[in-house]
């Protein structure tokens, strides 16, 4: 036993790496997702065979190479694949998270606070995905930022900026990470240098953006997709002015409002826990019974207080590791960096994006959320020496409760975790254990999900097989492109989950379809909600007089109906939660 417990702390990063990348794989075999995974997963299957079919995707253009040279090596591998991918790429987040502050920060803490951000969404993790590739290149850049800044190594310098300016096709809205450059200035400042005299790095991190993008525009030109990369980005300018559109500018624009105010009532909320421990703690009897008791109270409290079902609090964790370490004086300026890097990172990387924080805030706090605990830590450095902040030194904690209280927040948010993921998957509401039924496809092979989702999935399958066949057109209306996957089936309108267009750009990328498209294509229209969770039937699901809400709109109903009425498209199949249409006149000419 004993030599267990020395193997184990001689070689915790290794034995916690190994954990953490079984428990991913322990969960990549549970949940079966029709909306973003499809979305992705046709991407990578198209992007190099059929990349017009996919040219909305284009926006993530870099993350689709990544998949689409992945579906290449492995295109028999299916979902279940492309989630071990997805395990890599955090795997590697974790890795170089770790070799970044391992110098820094005492080894058990980081450890537990990059496991916490690699499990923060209640679902566990999505299949590989742009906002990993994103998470990673974020990392990356900041690792490779402070070795420049620190070593004033110019060949780095170039290569930051070349891999600032290939990030942003890895989402467009990446390029506010370009704002991480002001880390140059502020280490001159830091060093008490002039800082003018970051004017030449600061260059040389322009030549490595502008070769960045040279390199992605030889790769579009080589790959023939410079076109659609064009048409792609001209699709951003329809969704940002339309007025119900969830991407469009103004509800980008108020998305960090929102954020923001839910971040602050949860720091509220925090403040209130932490100060009514404090005072546990100094009125409770100093003794192992007492410490006990309220170690369980301040698990239960934070288990209530992380219970949201959105990122908020450890978001807020966060940025206030990051923004505290810069109040800190006599500490070393390395950790200053890093902590600047990973305050603009917090503040920028969501920008952009519909939901901004709550949605995709994930990507962002894998630096951030280990600074805290080292905030947390050294505290005392902060209270102290800080110009900014005074507090009577009889009134701080020791090291021990100090420890105790950030062991409390770890606990109560893995036993949390724990369960949280055990009862759901992304957008497969249900116990883990009941999921054991299977998709009736090669490519879901090893990937299980309840009865219920089977079967009319299923169903669906066996008889969409009978009208279409690998690299036809098929037009999936609307949450469900998970169907081009599994059928290898070309996208109609452009992109393989129409339901992302706003009712402007869907007419305009429809009417462009039957322009330019000489087939018009099988149609598979849901009657259900599948965002979330598989809904019951829907009969007035192409309704054009329901209330609009997001899921649902008239105006995109309506230009739908119309499509079919004037292509004379009729139903061939249909049961309660899909209708099969198939144009007349294609009938008459197979006849």
């Amino acid at each position: 036993m004993k030599r267990a417990i020395i193997f184990i702390k001689n070689n915790l990063f290794k034995v916690t790496l190994l954990i953490v990348v079984l428990l991913q794989l322990l969960i990549a075999f549970q949940g079966f997702d029709v909306c973003d995974d499809g979305f992705v997963l046709t991407f990578y299957q198209q992007i190099f065979a059929n990349p017009e079919s996919v040219e909305y995707n284009f926006l993530y253009w870099f993350s689709g190479v990544i998949g689409g040279l992945w579906y290449l090596l492995f295109e028999d591998g299916g979902i279940l694949w492309f989630r071990i991918l997805g395990i890599i790429v955090n795997t590697l987040i974790f890795y170089l998270s770790y070799k970044l502050l391992k110098p820094y920060l005492k080894q058990e803490f980081l450890l537990l606070a990059l496991v916490m951000a690699l499990f923060v969404n209640d679902y566990g993790f999505l299949t590989y995905y742009h906002n990993h590739l994103t998470a990673l290149m974020a990392v990356l850049i900041m690792y490779v930022l402070t070795k420049a800044v620190v070593k004033n190594n110019m060949g780095l310098y170039i290569l930051s900026g070349t891999l600032l300016s290939i990030n942003v096709f890895t989402r467009i809205p990446n390029l506010v990470l370009f704002s991480l450059v002001l880390v140059v200035p502020y280490a001159y400042y830091l060093r008490k240098e002039a800082v003018l005299n970051s004017i030449k790095p600061v260059l040389f991190i322009g030549i490595g953006s502008v070769l960045g993008f040279l390199l992605v525009f030889i790769a579009l030109s080589l790959l023939g997709q410079l076109e659609i990369m064009k048409n792609a980005l001209l699709t951003i300018n329809d969704l940002g002015n339309t007025k119900d559109s969830s991407h469009n500018f103004k509800s980008v624009f108020k998305a960090p409002y929102y954020n923001y105010k839910n971040i602050g009532i949860e720091f509220i909320k925090l403040l209130f826990i932490v100060v009514s421990l404090y005072f546990m703690r100094r009125i409770l009897p100093q003794n192992k019974i007492a410490t006990a008791l309220i170690f369980v109270f301040a698990v239960i409290v934070f288990a209530l207080w992380f219970d949201t079902q959105n990122i908020y609090p450890i978001y807020g964790l966060c940025l206030m590791g990051s923004f505290s370490i810069l109040l800190m004086k006599k500490i070393n300026d390395e950790i200053k960096l890093i902590s600047f890097l990973s305050l603009f990172t917090l503040i920028t990387i969501t920008l952009g994006t519909g939901g901004g924080i709550r949605n995709s805030g994930y990507m962002a706090i894998y630096i951030g959320l280990p600074l805290f605990f080292y905030m947390i830590n050294n505290f005392d450095l902060l209270v102290q020496k800080s110009k900014y902040l005074k507090i009577n030194s009889h009134l701080t904690l020791s090291k021990r409760s100090v420890h105790l209280f950030l062991y409390a927040i770890i606990v109560s948010f893995l036993l949390l975790k724990a369960y949280n993921i055990s009862q759901q998957s992304y957008f497969d509401d249900g116990n883990r254990f009941e999921k054991t039924y299977a998709i009736n496809s090669p490519l879901a092979k090893g990937i299980y999900t309840t009865e219920r989702r089977a079967d009319i999935v299923n169903n669906l399958l066996i008889n969409l097989n009978e009208f279409v066949e690998p690299d036809d057109y098929l037009m999936s209306y609307d949450n469900i492109p998970m169907v081009h996957f599994l059928t290898e089936t070309k996208p109609y309108m452009y992109n393989p989950w129409v339901w992302i267009y706003d009712y402007n750009s869907f007419e305009k990328k429809l009417h462009k379809a039957e322009s330019e498209i000489p087939v018009l294509p099988i149609v598979v229209q849901q009657k259900f909600e599948t965002i979330h969770r598989f809904s019951q039937p829907i009969p007035d699901y192409m309704s054009t007089r329901k209330d609009n809400n997001n899921t649902h709109s008239n105006e995109r109903n309506a230009i739908m109906n119309a499509f079919l009425i004037r292509n004379d498209y009729q139903i061939v199949w249909s049961n309660p939660y899909f209708n099969i249409y198939q144009s007349q006149r294609v009938r008459n000419q197979m006849n």
